[in-house]
């Protein structure tokens, strides 16, 4: 039997208790799991505030490795989940399998994972798009490793997609992340459209669909709490999708058709190395044609239906957490032979 040091710095009880989700299912498949929040010693940074702690010899970083390393000793597979706060000249002190795991937002890339990626014996990678990034960086085994989504309301049947009652929803920020850092802490600039990747594009899609169903930093409906999400989702038609840059890599990318929504979604081009195009999800490149095809498909109900069903189908075969970790082992075990 091998034995998984899995680490992540996630933080929140939400997440805290997703991870633990998936740490029963690696247990279901017949292996120990030691579990650790590295956001219970220390907040994540990123790699140049990293290498400062390092060299000054940060308590609070020391501490958490003083926590690890008796655990990077006594296991066989390091998984690194999230890509943060493990320094290489720390991590190379141990002889362990290790994995490292970032749903990397390119933008950030150099600054989180460049530096520390080939330290690692294997990239699993939950952004398809940036694949060819890692290689060009010498990373030498390179997967694609899915995300999978954050709402684990997966189904055996389908949804009867006539009777639900909201044509369109969103679940996430309507602003998205600042193009300029920090620029979140300055109010009088941070209202600006030209600070913000996603404002214009929803505050133009709220006009032309005032009944969308939003929720989340900045939308008049303010949070939805996480044990509602799956009702909205499952009374929903159409969610839209949205990322910061380039994709596909977000959590909603796996939970609306988890629960049988239609996906129309961002970074069109790319879409097919996740779901296949025009059959299981639906692109847009542009905001006009979001709004053309989310008008296209609440009158063609059928198609709708048709490409949310197969979404779904989809789902449940490759992308539930379940399937999800069963390919990681079966990479794993792809590069031990």
């Amino acid at each position: 039997m091998q034995n998984f040091l899995y680490i992540h710095s996630n933080t929140g009880d939400f997440m805290s208790s997703w991870h633990q989700a998936r740490v029963k299912i690696i247990e279901g498949l017949g292996y120990t799991v030691t579990l650790v929040n590295m956001t219970d010693y220390i907040n994540p940074v990123m790699f140049p505030e990293l290498n400062k702690l390092w060299r000054r010899k940060d308590s609070r970083l020391i501490n958490l490795y003083n926590k690890l390393e008796p655990s990077l000793k006594s296991n066989d597979i390091l998984l690194h989940f999230g890509g943060a706060l493990i320094h290489p000249e720390f991590l190379q002190r141990f002889n362990l399998l290790k994995i490292y795991h970032c749903a990397d937002d390119p933008d950030s890339s150099e600054i989180l994972s460049k530096p520390v990626a080939t330290s690692y014996d294997l990239c699993a990678i939950s952004n398809p798009s940036v694949i060819e990034m890692y290689k060009s960086w010498g990373c030498e085994n390179v997967s694609f490793w899915p995300l999978g989504g954050f709402y684990l309301g997966e189904h055996d049947s389908l949804i009867d997609f006539n009777k639900r009652k909201n044509d369109l929803s969103f679940l996430g920020s309507k602003y998205g992340v600042p193009t300029m850092r920090y620029v979140t802490r300055i109010p009088i600039i941070g209202n600006l459209d030209v600070f913000w990747n996603k404002k214009s594009f929803f505050n133009s899609l709220e006009k032309s669909f005032p009944d969308i169903k939003a929720y989340g930093p900045y939308w008049k409906n303010g949070f939805l709490a996480h044990e509602k999400v799956s009702n909205l989702f499952n009374d929903t038609k159409i969610g839209i999708n949205l990322h910061n840059s380039l994709g596909p890599i977000n959590s909603r990318l796996y939970d609306l058709p988890a629960h049988g929504v239609l996906q129309i979604c961002d970074n069109k081009k790319k879409l097919s190395q996740v779901f296949e195009l025009d059959k299981e999800i639906i692109g847009y490149d542009t905001l006009d044609e979001a709004k053309y095809l989310i008008n296209y498909y609440l009158k063609e109900n059928e198609q709708a239906e048709r490409i949310a069903n197969a979404g779904q189908l989809r789902y449940i075969k490759d992308y539930t957490q379940e399937n999800i970790i069963k390919k990681l082992i079966k990479i794993i075990d792809d590069i031990k032979k």
